[in-house]
C-alpha cells in the first residue's frame, strides 16, 4: 500500500492515497500507467516486460475466443446446433474465461482492496462485481445444464475497460510531456573553473559559487548571473517568449537556458530544486496533485454512485425475476445495469482536463499552483495591476537631477544616493547606481542599511572619510525626517517622470527624477482584458502623476498611487469583500507580496523577487503580461470542457441504468458503451491540448 505522496514513474502526476505499485521501487498512479510504462516504454527489465505484454495477450487472445463462440451462439439457434453442442460449447467458454478473468481481473481486485484500506469505494470494484458476476452466473448455469451464459461479457468487460485505462494513461502523459523535456535541458556535465583551470564534471556536483563555462550552442547548467562575456540566449523552453535575450556582466540567466552565439562565465546561484527548473518542476506537481472543489465532488459523487448502482441492480433483478417471474431476463438487467453504469468516465471527467490545463500553461511559461486556483481564475472580474516592474519595463534611468542649493553639486548628490541605494534592489535604486557609474562617479562605503518597503531606504555611509546618516525615497519619507526646501517643493517638469528625494544632516538635499517605459504587450493585454469584461486598476507606491500617465496611456480607470505594502493589502482586502471569489492581483515585488496574498487570485511575473512568487497563486516565468489574458482563457475553456463531460457523464449513466434496469441493454453492448462513454470524454478533454495553437505564442 502506498501510503503519503507518490508520484508516477510513467506520466508522471502526483497522487496521494491508492495508486499500483508491482514493487518496492516503482509507483503508478494506475494500473493503465503500469501498463504503458512496462508495454510501449519497456523502463523495467525485459523480462518482465515480456511477461506482462504476454499476460494482456493471453488475456485478449482467450477473450477474443470466447467472443467468438458466444457469436455461434447468438448467430444460430439451440434447435440447429442441438444441446449437446450447446452444452460443449459453454464448457468450452468455461474452460477459455477462467484464466481471462484471473488474468485481467487480478489488477482489478488489488485496486478494489486498496481503495477499501483506504475507506474508498473506487469504480473497480464494479467492474470487478459486474465481471465476476457474469462470470459466476454463466458457471452455474453451464454445470445445471440450461440458462443463458455471458463470459462473452465478462471477459470482454475486463479486457475493454484494461485497454480504456491504457488510453487514460497515455492522455495523462500528455500534461508531463513537456516537462519532462524541459528538465531535460539541463547538460550532463559543465567546465568548472577552479584555479584557472578547466574541469568537467556532473552538472548535479555544481554548488552556489562555483563559476562555469559556457561555450556558444551549449545549454546554461544552472542558475546564476554572468561574470565576464556577452550573449543572446534562448528561453523559449520555459517562459514561452519566442525571441532571444541579449545579456552582458550582471544579467541572470536560467538553468537550461541557450547559449547562442558568445563564451561567458556564469556565476552559480541556484542548483537544484532550488533553480527555475526545480522550482518549475515542484510548483506543477504540487498544482497536479491539489484537486479542485469541483473534482473533489465529482470523487464524492463516484464514491456515492456505487451503492446506488448495486441497489438498481439488485431492483432490476427482484423486479423482473420475482415480480415479472422472467429468471433470464432477470439476470440479464441485473448484469447490465452493473456494467453500463460502471462511473470510469465521471471519476476522470475533472482530473484530465485539469491536468491538461495545469501542462499547457506550464509550456506556455505559466505555473498554476493548484486545482482549485485554475477553479477560481474563470471568475475573475477585477484586476489590479502593481505599475513599476509589472506594467512598466522596470528599467528606469535619470533623467533630471535637481539639488537644493549650489552648496552640493549633482554629483556629490548621485554619490550619496547611490551608496545607499547599492544595498537596495529595487529598480529606481538599481537606475541611481548605474547612473553613477556609468558618469565614473565612485560612490562611499555603505556602513548600515534599512529598507522601508515602498517609502525608501536609510543607512550610514561613509565618503572621502565624511560619515553621513543619509535617507532616499519618496517625498512623503524624506519629509518625515528632513526639512524640505523651497526649490525641491516645485513639482518637476513633466508627469512622466518618477522622483526619488535624498537627505542628510537637516534638511532635503536634493530631488533625481527617473523614468521608466511600458512594456510593449502591457497595452493589448489589457484590451484583451476588457474585451472580456474584466476590469482593470492600478495600484502603486509611486507618486501619483506618473501613476497617472501610465494608467492614462493603457486605459486604466482606477488608480491608487502612493501605497505602501500596508496600503496595497488593505485596498486587496476591501475589495476582495465587495466582490467575493473575483479580485486578482498582479505585481512582482517585495512591497507586493501582501497584497498578492490578499487577492483571491495573486499573479506574480518571474522577473520579481522570490517573496512575490512565494506569495502567488499564479506565476509568469517571463515577463510576457499577454500570458494574463491567455490563461484566464484557458481557464474558461477548461471548465467548459469539464462541465460538458461531467454533463455527458452524469447523461450517459442515468439513461443507461435506466435503459438497463428495464431490460432494452445486453450486457456485451453495456460494456461497449461504457467503453465508448469513457472515450468520448478522454477525446472531448484532448481539446484543452489543441486550444489557442494558432493564438498561444
Amino acid at each position: 500500500m502506498i501510503s503519503g505522496s507518490c508520484s508516477c514513474d510513467y506520466c508522471g502526476l502526483s497522487y496521494s492515497g491508492g495508486g499500483f505499485t508491482p514493487d518496492n521501487r516503482h509507483h503508478y498512479c494506475c494500473y493503465g500507467c503500469y501498463l504503458v510504462s512496462e508495454i510501449v516504454q519497456a523502463r523495467q527489465e525485459e523480462g518482465i516486460a515480456a511477461w506482462l505484454l504476454l499476460r494482456l495477450g493471453i488475456g485478449a487472445f482467450l477473450s477474443m475466443d470466447v467472443m467468438m463462440l458466444s457469436l455461434v451462439l447468438y448467430t444460430t439457434s439451440e434447435q440447429e446446433l442441438g444441446l449437446p453442442v450447446v452444452r460443449s460449447i459453454n464448457w468450452v467458454m468455461l474452460a477459455l474465461s477462467t484464466p481471462a478473468i484471473v488474468i485481467l481481473g487480478l489488477p482489478f481486485l488489488t485496486g478494489s482492496l486498496r481503495s477499501l484500506r483506504h475507506g474508498r469505494i473506487g469504480t473497480d470494484i464494479l467492474i470487478l462485481t459486474g465481471a465476476v458476476s457474469a462470470f459466476l452466473a454463466s458457471a452455474r448455469h453451464t454445470f445445471l445444464g440450461s440458462g443463458p451464459v455471458y463470459y462473452d461479457t465478462a471477459t470482454m468487460l475486463l479486457l475493454i475497460v484494461t485497454l480504456g485505462k491504457l488510453l487514460e494513461a497515455n492522455a495523462k502523459s500528455r500534461t508531463s510531456e513537456a516537462l519532462r523535456d524541459v528538465m531535460q535541458l539541463l547538460p550532463r556535465t559543465a567546465r568548472v573553473l577552479r584555479d584557472g583551470v578547466e574541469t568537467e564534471v556532473p552538472t548535479g556536483e555544481l554548488r552556489p559559487g562555483d563559476k562555469v563555462a559556457v561555450r556558444p550552442g551549449e545549454n546554461i547548467p544552472a542558475d546564476g548571473h554572468i561574470l565576464f562575456g556577452e550573449c543572446s540566449i534562448m528561453e523559449s523552453a520555459f517562459t514561452g517568449e519566442a525571441r532571444p535575450r541579449p545579456v552582458s556582466p550582471g544579467d541572470s540567466i536560467y538553468g537550461g537556458s541557450a547559449n547562442l552565439d558568445g563564451l561567458i562565465t556564469v556565476g552559480v546561484t541556484a542548483v537544484g530544486d532550488l533553480s527555475l527548473l526545480g522550482q518549475v518542476r515542484r510548483l506543477v506537481q504540487q498544482a497536479q496533485q491539489q484537486k479542485a472543489p469541483v473534482e473533489r465532488l465529482a470523487e464524492r459523487v463516484a464514491a456515492t454512485f456505487v451503492p446506488i448502482v448495486w441497489a438498481s441492480a439488485l431492483g432490476a433483478a427482484l423486479y423482473w425475476g420475482i415480480g415479472r417471474g422472467d429468471l433470464e431476463r432477470a439476470t440479464l438487467s441485473g448484469l447490465a445495469v452493473l456494467v453500463v453504469a460502471c462511473p470510469c468516465a465521471l471519476g476522470f471527467a475533472t482530473p484530465i482536463a485539469a491536468s491538461l490545463a495545469v501542462g499547457k500553461s506550464a509550456r506556455a511559461g505559466v505555473l498554476i499552483r493548484s486545482g482549485e486556483i485554475l477553479e477560481r481564475l474563470p471568475g475573475i472580474r477585477l484586476i489590479y495591476f502593481d505599475k513599476t516592474g509589472t506594467l512598466t519595463a522596470g528599467t528606469l534611468r535619470v533623467s533630471e537631477i535637481l539639488t537644493a542649493s549650489e552648496d552640493v553639486n549633482a554629483e556629490e548628490l548621485l554619490a550619496w544616493a547611490a551608496a545607499v541605494e547599492s544595498g537596495s534592489e529595487h529598480a529606481a535604486a538599481r537606475a541611481v547606481v548605474s547612473e553613477a557609474s556609468a558618469r565614473g562617479i565612485e560612490p562611499g562605503e555603505l556602513l548600515s542599511f534599512a529598507a522601508f518597503p515602498g517609502r525608501g531606504a536609510a543607512g550610514e555611509v561613509r565618503r572621502e572619510r565624511v560619515v553621513r546618516k543619509v535617507a532616499v525615497g519618496s517625498l512623503r519619507f524624506l519629509t518625515e525626517r528632513y526639512e524640505l526646501p523651497e526649490k525641491l517643493a516645485c513639482p518637476h517638469s513633466g508627469d512622466s517622470l518618477t522622483s526619488i528625494y535624498i537627505g542628510w544632516g537637516s534638511r532635503i538635499q536634493g530631488r533625481i527624477a527617473l523614468e521608466d517605459s511600458i512594456r510593449p504587450e502591457a497595452g493589448p493585454a489589457i484590451s484583451s482584458l476588457k474585451m472580456a469584461g474584466i476590469t482593470t486598476a492600478l495600484i502603486s507606491g509611486d507618486q501619483k502623476q506618473p501613476a497617472e500617465r501610465v494608467a492614462r496611456e493603457l486605459g486604466i480607470d482606477e488608480i491608487h498611487a502612493e501605497r505602501g505594502p500596508a496600503g496595497k493589502a488593505e485596498i486587496i482586502r476591501a475589495s476582495a469583500l465587495e466582490n467575493p471569489d473575483r479580485v486578482a492581483m498582479v505585481g512582482d515585488g517585495i512591497n507586493d507580496a501582501p497584497a498578492l496574498a490578499e487577492a483571491h487570485v495573486g499573479i506574480a511575473i518571474g522577473g520579481g523577487t522570490d517573496l512575490a512568487r512565494q506569495s502567488s497563486d499564479v506565476v509568469l516565468i517571463g515577463d510576457d503580461l499577454s500570458r494574463i489574458p491567455e490563461t484566464l482563457a484557458l481557464s474558461h475553456f477548461t471548465y467548459r470542457v469539464i462541465r460538458q463531460n461531467l454533463l455527458w457523464a452524469f447523461g450517459y449513466n442515468g439513461i443507461a441504468v435506466i435503459s438497463a434496469f428495464l431490460g432494452y441493454v445486453h450486457p456485451l453492448v453495456a460494456a461497449l458503451a461504457m467503453l465508448i462513454s469513457s472515450l468520448t470524454v478522454i477525446a472531448n478533454s484532448m481539446r484543452i491540448q489543441r486550444w489557442g495553437q494558432t493564438t498561444v505564442k
